[in-house]
């Protein structure tokens, strides 16, 4: 099959074998597989993060040397199916899942290994034990934005935002978006959103935020601390994953102070840690979603409560998904480019029509 590939550093197209089905595993067609910040963390650090998950207990068993299909965020169609698989998923089904499947030898984080492929190339394997159907009147590519939000919620989830407390959100990517939906659905509010870029701070209206700010024109605690009672807590979820940006928050947050951090930084950072004791700080990172934010997460697309298809900004087949890769850096345009390891056609789009 064809795939875009990761291996030292560098992607390319090519050819890569089929997934075959283990016991409870079936294979998908991918129909839709959107680019992740996490992706272009594996072009630039993935020597790093295997080097630091063999020697330290980590979830990632692969070879940065070898080749890795890359993509976690997949909508796909059931092609074939394994054998102990219950009558309940059929051929043709559209599906999406968390990005693990499990085999005899344990597991593999999907975009992160070297045996399983991830959505970037025509075929995947899932787990049967993780797969959730897709409803008929959601698109595919809509689809596959179940699991950025599902990394909202588990962050909204375990804010765990109380009476007496208001939200800030650093960042407004796809994760920061997220939170604020979820937030939003909640009923939380009032909710801060910052971000560097006006193109990100229209969208973080579009999902819920109150109060947005350009964090070069004004301190986002300063605004916040206008916008709340006095004695209000001050919840803070970083969600940029920048080096500096968690230091900087260290130093202004508000006294007692809870700091969730989303963004994930693969570079070496340096804090005040005594900002941090002086006022009570309470910092909490994130881990990854459970099962429970998946489906709700799916649940509140197919409902209608959070609408993400805003999010889909750009539409490649696989050979302009280098390309992509590149251009979804650029955040005056791209929230997520979804890539069509089978064509952008058949979807109705012509191909690289948003980018």
């Amino acid at each position: 099959m064809k795939a875009m590939v990761l291996q030292s550093g560098e992607l390319r197209i090519d050819h890569v074998p089929d997934p075959t089905p283990q016991s409870g595993q079936v294979i998908v067609k991918s129909l839709c597989c959107c680019i992740c910040a996490s992706d272009l963390h594996m072009v630039h650090h993935a020597e790093r993060l295997a080097a630091w998950s063999k020697e330290h207990g980590g979830p990632f068993d692969f070879d940065p040397h070898e080749d890795i299909v890359l993509g976690h965020e997949f909508c796909g169609e059931i092609v074939e199916i394994g054998s102990n698989i219950s009558n309940s998923l059929s051929i043709g089904d559209r599906v999406v899942s968390q990005p693990i499947v499990f085999s005899d030898s344990g597991f593999a984080v999907l975009g992160y290994s070297n045996e399983y492929p991830g959505g970037f190339g025509e075929y995947m394997a899932l787990s049967e034990s993780l797969i959730l159907p897709v409803p008929d009147e959601i698109a595919s590519e809509t689809a596959a934005l179940m699991e950025p939000l599902s990394v909202g919620i588990q962050y909204a989830r375990i804010s765990n935002v109380q009476d007496g407390e208001a939200p800030i959100v650093i960042g407004c990517g796809a994760i920061g978006l997220a939170v604020i939906a979820a937030f939003k659905e909640k009923g939380i509010g009032p909710i801060v959103a910052a971000d560097l870029s006006p193109f990100r701070r229209q969208m973080a209206i579009q999902m819920g935020a109150d109060i947005v700010v350009d964090p070069e024109e004004e301190n986002p605690i300063d605004v916040w601390a206008r916008g709340v009672a006095l004695g209000t807590r001050c919840v803070i979820v970083e969600c940029v994953g920048a080096t500096g940006v968690l230091g900087e928050i260290l130093i202004t947050a508000p006294w007692s102070s809870r700091i969730i951090v989303a963004g994930q930084n693969l570079e070496d950072d340096i804090f005040f840690t005594a900002s941090a004791h002086t006022k009570g700080l309470n910092v909490q990172f994130g881990g990854s979603p459970i099962a429970s934010d998946y489906s709700n997460a799916l649940s509140a697309i197919s409902k209608g409560k959070i609408d993400v298809s805003v999010w889909q900004t750009g539409h490649v087949d696989l050979e302009g998904a280098v390309a992509a890769i590149a251009d979804s850096t650029d955040t005056e345009r791209h929230t997520r480019i979804a890539v069509h390891p089978h064509g952008v056609r058949q979807f109705g789009y012509v191909v690289q029509c948003l980018l």
